[in-house]
Formats: structure tokens, sequence, C-alpha cells
């Protein structure tokens, strides 16, 4: 019996992850797709594509702290808007595709959006595409962003970065 339930498990996540009836235990996590949170992620996701950052204001905590493909070095609001500054005046045509957004509510009472999406802008200055696997986590506090974890490539990224202008 024990065997079966392990093997069950992958399943039961799979199906509270889809929105179906799944058991409910204190090890269950609700997984939706069309809730507020995850619009509210798409919505400034959008905005940011497009370079404008006037929605981060009514996303993001105040002390809300970064982490770009690291643990070790967080950064507030003013770094966050000064990368994504210089990350828009190198790449032209940012979008995100095949972008998956869920937002889940843990056991622990913790609240966490995720995306999955592929990363795309065009340098500007070598009129070459530029591709990252991109995943995103924004811990929630209330209906405020208190965190934002991105885990990509981050070393090719410094680099084109750097190359293009010149730091």
């Amino acid at each position: 019996m024990r065997h079966c339930l392990k093997a069950l498990a992958p399943l039961l996540l799979f199906t509270a992850c889809a929105g179906l009836p799944a058991v409910s235990n204190e090890t269950t996590v609700v997984c939706t797709t069309d809730d507020e949170k995850s619009e509210t992620v798409i919505r400034f996701l959008d905005q940011y594509t497009r370079g404008d950052m006037s929605f981060a204001d009514e996303v993001f905590a105040d002390g809300i702290q970064f982490f770009w493909a690291t643990l070790e070095e967080p950064f507030g609001i003013d770094e966050w808007r000064e990368g994504v500054a210089a990350q828009h005046s190198v790449f032209e045509n940012i979008r995100m595709v095949d972008r998956q957004v869920t937002t889940g509510t843990y056991p622990d009472g913790n609240t966490w959006t995720t995306v999955w999406a592929e990363w795309v802008g065009t340098n500007r200055a070598t009129d070459q595409e530029s591709k990252y696997l991109l995943h995103l986590a924004y811990q929630w506090d209330g209906d405020l962003v208190a965190a934002e974890y991105g885990f990509f490539d981050r070393g090719r990224y410094e680099a084109e970065m750097t190359a293009a202008i010149g730091q």
C-alpha cells in the first residue's frame, strides 16, 4: 500500500496543479493559472517586455529583494530599475515565448507565482537574437510581491551586456 501511495504522489501533484479535485491534506499544493496573482504577474511581464516599468510600483512591496541567478547577492528596486533600463537599451523586441504562469499556495501558507518562458530579444548593436531559458518565482506577501527569484544563464547574460555597453 505504501508503495502505491508513493507511485501516486506525482499524479496527485499534477491533479492539484491542473485545477482538478485533489486529496486534501497538509501536503497539498493548490495551483491555479487564472487567479488574480497570476494575472497580475502576466500584466507586469507584458509591460516589462514593452519597457514600461510603471506597474512595478503596484506589484512590488517596499523593501523587495531581487535574486537573479544567485541566492547570495540580493538587490533592491533601484538596482532592478537600473538593470532593466540597461537591458532595454541593449535589446529591442523583448518577448517571452511559450510563457507559462502558475500560482501555488503551499501548506506553510506561502504563495508563489512561477513563470517558465524563453526570454528572447534582439541585440541592438549586433542585430543578433539572444535567447535565454528563464524561470521566475515571485513570493507574495499579501497582495504584493516581496521577492523575485530569476534563474537563467547569468554568466552569458552579463557577458553580452558588458560587450554591448562596454563596462
